[in-house]
């Protein structure tokens, strides 16, 4: 493959990257919104002995809400869901634990949310602060920090909270949601994304003489348009 291939190759592994960071991202988003990291049986109140008025009975939860599980009355079939915060609808767990988990999640939204803006200013034609930000690889140095506090906050949640929270009897089966699913895509996407766009990102090289350059493409000399060009100015 030549030289001109082989750039058009880690163009297109680098937008592919770019795409696949993208979208973990959204997962991101979209897993710590919602409140189904866990998910237990629906349990029946009288033949286990439960008042649900004096215990409290969680049917799902994520990172910021959980919900108890509805108490079906006469009339009404389905019953009504009642959510809140995490150490109000969850018990036996540590608040300072929730806290932290839900901490670090928003700092990672944050941080994504920072890479994001910096990838769509490079796409600004002003070289100074294209070059500036490509060259010191700060989407990737705020994405990996993001990437590494969504890993941490799944371990702390997992220990923390899931594997600690009370559970009432006929629970015992509980099962990760798709809310934690997602997040675990999620956080895979972002693993597989940082990685082609760190590797096949083109990076600015100062001179007159050089330019382009990655992890995997050596630099090449500027044509001999763009020297013309700058002799003459």
């Amino acid at each position: 493959m030549d030289n001109q291939g082989r750039s058009m190759a880690g163009q297109v592994c680098f937008r592919i990257g770019q795409f696949i960071l993208l979208a973990g991202e959204i997962c991101f988003i979209v897993a710590i919104a919602t409140s189904y990291w866990v998910v237990r049986p629906v349990i029946n109140f009288k033949k286990e002995g439960i008042n649900p008025n004096e215990t409290v009975v969680t049917q799902n939860f994520g990172i910021f809400h959980a919900c108890r599980q509805p108490v079906v009355t006469a009339g009404d079939d389905h019953g009504r869901h009642l959510c809140g915060a995490l150490w109000d609808n969850l018990n036996y767990i540590s608040p300072h634990a929730a806290r932290y988990v839900q901490f670090v999640m928003i700092i990672a939204a944050l941080l994504y949310g920072v890479g994001v803006v910096l990838e769509i200013i490079q796409l600004v034609p002003i070289h100074k602060y294209r070059n500036f930000i490509a060259k010191n690889r700060m989407v990737e140095m705020f994405s990996s920090i993001a990437t590494v506090l969504v890993l941490q906050g799944i371990l702390i949640f997992a220990g923390e909270i899931k594997s600690k929270a009370q559970r009432v009897s006929g629970q015992e089966q509980e099962q990760s949601g798709w809310s934690f699913i997602i997040a675990v895509i999620g956080l895979l996407l972002c693993i597989i994304g940082l990685v082609l766009v760190t590797m096949f990102r083109e990076l600015p090289i100062p001179g007159l003489e050089k330019e382009g350059g990655s992890w995997l493409k050596a630099t090449k000399k500027r044509t001999d348009t763009t020297s013309s060009s700058r002799l003459d100015s």
